[in-house]
C-alpha cells in the first residue's frame, strides 16, 4: 500500500501534468475492485483520460503521463 505522501505527489505530478481547461475527476477503486482508475476531464463533453493500476499513486502517475503526451512539450 502506497503512504499518504506518495499519494500526495503523485496527485500534485498530476495536477502540473494537465493541459489547460483539464481538472481531476476522480481517483476511484476499480470496478472488480483489484485496482485504482484515476479520471482527467477536458474541456470537450465527454473528453476523458485515465490511468489505471495497482495502487492509488500508481494510477495517478499513468494518468499523468497520459496528460502530458496530450498536453505536448512546454517551452517558455
Amino acid at each position: 500500500m502506497s503512504g499518504l505522501g506518495d499519494l500526495s505527489m503523485a496527485w500534485v505530478e498530476a495536477e502540473a501534468a494537465m493541459p489547460l481547461g483539464w481538472r481531476l475527476m476522480a481517483l476511484v477503486r476499480d470496478a472488480d475492485g483489484d485496482g485504482w482508475l484515476a479520471t482527467a476531464a477536458g474541456p470537450l463533453d465527454g473528453q476523458t483520460v485515465h490511468g489505471r493500476a495497482g495502487q492509488p499513486d500508481q494510477a495517478l502517475r499513468l494518468l499523468a503521463d497520459e496528460l502530458r503526451r496530450i498536453r505536448g512539450p512546454v517551452t517558455g
